[in-house]
């Protein structure tokens, strides 16, 4: 495994680099996207919000980040209490001020308000399976590399903690599977394996926790393309950049498979339109560190520089390499 702080760094910035460099496009469709033609940190709403700023999918990340540091073991209260310090108060935003906010956080943040339990604030309808909870997961990985080591998700626990993770904003199965097979790719990454190879061993692991909990299957069918073969041969107008959680997972993996770089595989995605931001969020935490110390591969420098708040994503690093060294 890469060294803690690396690992640390390239996830963090991974998803905010990437959340920062979609931002001007989200929401544009597709031949508008590719007519900006964006290579560099751009100004959004007509120069209102500076070039380099990120949005919901980072501030949410760093809030699980922070939470996650805190004690040995996980704290779900305090993870929602983060959440609604964004909301409230602009805590992990750039400029204090929390934007970009999703129908279904925005509903469980105000069950959390009204004294909700934590755990049971999460939309649970099969409307409720946008990519809300899919986006700001990925720090989570290191809580599990630490808990469990490589093999987290021969362990049921890991599953329960991913979905209960998930559930404080989106409680249906759907979102669930999504977040498991994300995550399940992320600690292969993490411990070496190639990309192709991760997501075929994370996928399998997850059918095989599927196959004994068969309450699960009508959510994993959602899923079946990424165990297809031929997956990655996909032509893009086969790829939708919506918000849907299974749309959202399968572009950000369809992005990071049929590229070679960080840069390439986030200007792909700019390129699809739609939910850019965070389909660059999902897609950025994996190439943050599967890319991380490969010279000319890894997350560009100009892009970096150009980013905003990286005193608060700082802190968030900090934090992790302290969970992960502990």
């Amino acid at each position: 495994m890469k060294p803690f702080y690396e690992i640390c760094y390239n996830l963090i910035y991974g998803v905010a680099v990437a959340d920062a460099m979609g931002f001007p496009v989200q929401f544009y469709k597709r031949e508008q996207a590719k007519k900006f033609n964006i290579t560099k940190m751009e100004a959004h709403y007509f120069g209102k919000i500076p070039a380099g700023t990120w949005s919901d999918d980072t501030s949410l990340t760093i809030a699980l980040a922070d939470a996650l540091c805190c004690d040995d073991e996980i704290d779900y209260q305090k993870i929602m209490h983060n959440f609604y310090l964004w909301i409230s108060e602009g805590k992990y935003t750039p400029y204090y001020k929390a934007f970009d906010i999703g129908r279904t956080c925005f509903k469980a943040l105000l069950c959390y308000k009204g004294g909700t339990d934590p755990l049971l604030c999460g939309g649970n309808s099969e409307r409720d399976n946008g990519n809300g909870s899919i986006m700001r997961i990925s720090p989570l990985v290191l809580y599990l590399q630490k808990l469990f080591e490589a093999n987290a998700f021969d362990n049921n626990k890991a599953f329960e903690i991913v979905h209960n993770v998930s559930r404080l904003t989106h409680a249906h199965p759907i979102a669930f599977i999504g977040c498991d097979i994300y995550i399940a790719v992320l600690l292969k990454l993490l411990n070496g394996s190639e990309k192709n190879a991760a997501l075929t061993e994370a996928f399998e692991q997850i059918k095989k926790f599927v196959s004994k909990n068969k309450d699960f299957e009508y959510a994993f069918a959602q899923y079946q393309r990424l165990g297809d073969n031929d997956f990655t041969s996909l032509p893009e107008s086969e790829i939708s950049s919506k918000g849907y959680v299974v749309d959202t997972l399968e572009a950000a993996l369809w992005c990071f498979l049929t590229t070679d770089s960080y840069r390439d595989c986030i200007l792909k995605i700019l390129k699809l339109g739609n939910d850019t931001d965070t389909i660059g969020s999902v897609a950025g935490a994996m190439a943050g560190i599967y890319y991380a110390g490969q010279k000319d591969k890894e997350i560009p420098e100009e892009w970096i520089k150009d980013l905003q708040g990286k005193d608060l994503l700082d802190a968030a690093i900090k934090k992790l390499e302290t969970l992960v060294k502990r």
